[in-house]
């Protein structure tokens, strides 16, 4: 199997290079930059379950290169439009393309561009950081794949080889991966558990231990997940209470260190998927007339930072 993993950040460098260690044949579609450094130095990962040390092909945009049977999309909301430009023609040539990313809205994205026979769904649990060295840092043992069609794609006579075949390879590899058909109920569970963690993290600046210290962080928290929660129940996909009870697990321990990875992204003055992953929540909450001043305050408050980024950018 031929796979490629578009970027070669904290998520597609980490299932990629694990891929890669297993043996597996991985291309990676990255910036010349990227490409520049990943020849000098490898694909280097520090992880809890062990480091690698890995040489990896790479491509640029453009490039002529051998079919792929499947392509990981693995950034950030921001940059779709240009991940959709540069994996275009390797999705016409026949590639099944497997979203790893957060939120709901880029799925229909890339169904409409794509073709919603040549898309399926994913989720990934790993938290991950790009280093100064350009390394990716793996900051806790978990490190999880699941992806699936969707509940409307009914005839998987393309899409089941390549699912299956990638199963069997993912298999080998240094994480944990599932095939879960149809994918969107483990969709919107993951953006339940994101968005809560995302708001509240942003919003007070914290990890989910020093808010659940405060005197009023439990009560915030437990309110944040009601208003996700609704959300997807209005959807018809309300959380399954096995998985509520391990997302309470996360989100309300006192001595946990767990941030969204929106958090740091902040903290290091960068682009933020807040739009993607609170706004879109916050406007599928008040379209449907329900109560969501917590949704409302984060959202407002990702945009603010957004506006005083902006500025800070112009001087």
């Amino acid at each position: 199997m031929r796979i490629l993993i578009l970027g070669a950040g904290g998520t597609g460098g980490y299932f990629g290079g694990r891929l890669v260690e297993s043996g597996a044949e991985v291309t990676f579609l990255v910036r010349p930059e990227r490409a520049r450094l990943l020849k000098e130095n490898g694909l280097v990962i520090k992880s809890p379950v062990g480091d690698a040390e890995l040489q990896v092909n790479t491509i640029l945009a453009g490039e002529r290169s051998r079919k792929f049977d499947i392509v990981l999309v693995t950034c950030k909301a921001y940059d779709l439009d240009s991940a959709m430009d540069a994996i275009e023609r390797h999705v016409e040539a026949g590639a099944i393309a497997l979203p790893i990313m957060n939120g709901m809205a880029h799925n229909e994205r890339l169904r409409e561009r794509l073709g919603h026979g040549r898309v399926v769904g994913g989720i990934c649990q790993c938290s991950t950081t790009v280093n100064a060295f350009g390394q990716i840092e793996h900051l806790n043992p978990m490190a999880r794949l699941v992806f699936g069609a969707f509940a409307d794609q009914p005839n998987h006579l393309e899409i089941d080889p390549v699912l299956d075949e990638f199963l069997a390879v993912s298999s080998k590899a240094k994480f944990t991966s599932r095939r879960a058909d149809p994918i969107d109920q483990n969709l919107w569970e993951k953006w339940v558990m994101l968005a809560t963690l995302a708001g509240m993290t942003t919003l007070m600046r914290a990890s989910v231990g020093e808010i659940m210290s405060t005197k009023g962080g439990s009560d915030l928290m437990a309110e944040f997940l009601e208003e996700a929660i609704a959300v997807a129940t209005e959807a018809e996909y309300p959380p399954s209470e096995e998985y509520l009870k391990s997302v309470k697990g996360l989100l309300f321990d006192r001595n946990s260190s767990f941030t969204a990875s929106m958090l740091r992204d902040m903290e290091g003055g960068g682009p933020i998927e807040g739009d993607h992953v609170i706004g879109d929540m916050y406007r599928r909450a008040r379209d449907a007339g329900l109560d969501a001043h917590l949704l409302r305050v984060a959202y407002c408050h990702v945009q603010a930072y957004e506006v005083r980024r902006a500025k800070r950018a112009q001087g």
